[in-house]
């Protein structure tokens, strides 16, 4: 074969996988082909008042035709919209477009795509919403995509372009919806702990405890073990720069060994002695028994930072090859913003060893940043009367340990979606795990990074 044959053949290849995806686009008009009066042909335009309407046109673009929209005002509101019927409930779709934006301060919340899932043919009576919120670069384009299962009752899927709150620009081309194979759904199998050592205890009794316990869980298969805050030197009566422990050390060799053993992931916290300082550090061991990742507590009790602990200053996020975690121990799970922060990298998971609680207390606190984040949350705990707990995005506990020796194993599904009902969609299912990132706004948020001097007070506060 000749190289023009065979560059020939390539191009064929090319053009035939262009139409096929033409073909597959469910979208009648991806390309914005315009009526005689320029507006485009199955899209319209959807504003809640006619002040409130964006401009919007069709626009010429290098490679084809692109739908524009800007904001008259802030108080903008305004949609393109098309409908596709023929939904197939149950069956899995890809939707995907890519857009630029200009002079819009905050994208993510003035720019949206929804999807509207509805029971008739006409995009009318919805009964989920979702917004279409994984977001990449694409070159001097960003891509906004995501793939779902139609619910049960949808027979069409309204797809709204959205610009609002902003006196920017967006244009959007390539959209489209194509039907795909169900996702796999990643299933993990976590475990938490919840151990007393004796008292007093010792550096070598601890270690036992905590050994122990690895084989104990490992029995179950886990992907993930979860210790509390510190069991390593626990109960050990010497001062704190005694208990402290280098990283990598002795306790971090002993958690390797365990989880190289099972194949697991273990996370737990210690006393960490570098360079003089100590810190209050979150270990993550990998399944090869490396340390995959340290997070240093940033929020510090008044009584921790007495007894010579240093804080941290950032809120990493660990990739492991389920899914991707982050840590709060203990105090830092009494602020709403670390785990929102958390979230916001990406964690699909929260895991929080803390010291104890008193039970009704630890009942609210240990599911309200699941709830407020829609992740899950594993907790591990020790002493007061809090169990150690396994917590869905709904707030519901799926497991929990308590005892001197308690084990709680629960596998969980990191793919499924939570939904619920008038959850800011109307009347229709909404998640808040999407809307509680997509509807943020964080333009307004700058009082709490004030100091106290620089904050207003009621007069009552000033004696």
């Amino acid at each position: 074969m000749t190289n023009k044959q065979a560059l020939l053949l390539l191009l064929m290849a090319n053009l035939a996988g262009l139409q096929a995806q033409v073909k597959n686009n469910l979208l009648s008009n991806p390309g914005f082909r315009t009526q005689a009066d320029g507006n485009p042909e199955s899209w319209a335009m959807w504003a809640p008042r006619a002040d409130l309407a964006g401009k919007g046109a069709v626009i010429k673009g290098t490679d084809g035709n692109l739908l524009f929209m800007k904001g008259e005002r802030f108080a903008t509101f305004g949609k393109w919209i098309t409908v596709v019927s023929g939904i197939r409930p149950g069956q899995y779709y890809r939707f995907e477009i890519l857009r630029r934006a200009e002079q819009v301060t905050k994208e993510e919340t003035s720019i949206a795509v929804l999807l509207s899932w509805c029971r008739d043919d006409r995009g009318q009576t919805a009964v989920q919403r979702d917004y279409v919120d994984r977001i990449e670069d694409a070159g001097e384009w960003r891509r906004e995509f995501r793939t779902l299962r139609a619910p049960d009752n949808a027979r069409s899927v309204s797809l709204e372009l959205t610009l609002r709150w902003t006196t920017g620009s967006v244009i959007w081309k390539n959209p489209r919806l194509t039907e795909v194979a169900p996702l796999k759904h990643r299933i993990v199998r976590v475990a938490t702990t919840h151990l007393v050592p004796k008292y007093p205890a010792t550096l070598e009794s601890n270690l036992q405890a905590i050994g122990d316990m690895i084989d104990q869980a490992g029995k179950e298969r886990p992907d993930l073990i979860l210790f509390s805050e510190n069991l390593v030197d626990r109960e050990l009566l010497k001062p704190l720069v005694e208990r402290a422990l280098p990283i990598p050390g002795p306790f971090t060799a002993m958690l390797s060994e365990g989880a190289r053993k099972y194949r697991t992931y273990i996370v737990t916290t210690q006393e960490e002695l570098d360079n003089g300082l100590v810190y209050n550090t979150a270990v993550l061991i990998d399944r090869q028994g490396r340390i995959a990742g340290k997070y240093r507590k940033v929020h510090l009790p008044l009584v921790e930072g007495e007894d010579g602990v240093t804080p941290g200053n950032d809120y990493p996020v660990f990739d492991t090859d389920f899914g991707r975690i982050g840590i709060l121990t203990c105090w830092d799970n009494w602020f709403i913003e670390p785990a929102r922060i958390l979230r916001l990298k990406g964690a699909e998971m929260l895991l929080v060893p803390i010291a104890g609680d008193e039970s009704a207390h630890w009942d609210l606190m240990s599911r309200a940043r699941a709830v407020d984040n829609g992740v899950y949350l594993i907790s591990s705990s020790t002493v007061g009367s809090s169990a150690s707990r396994i917590v869905d995005p709904s707030g519901k506990v799926l497991a929990e340990a308590s005892g001197l020796s308690g084990l709680a194993v629960c596998s969980i599904d990191l793919d499924r979606e939570w939904r619920t009902s008038w959850l800011s969609v109307g009347p229709s299912e909404g998640e808040a795990k999407s809307l509680f990132i997509k509807e943020r706004r964080p333009d307004t948020y700058g009082t709490v990074l004030q100091d106290a001097h620089e904050r207003s007070r009621p007069a009552g506060d000033n004696q």
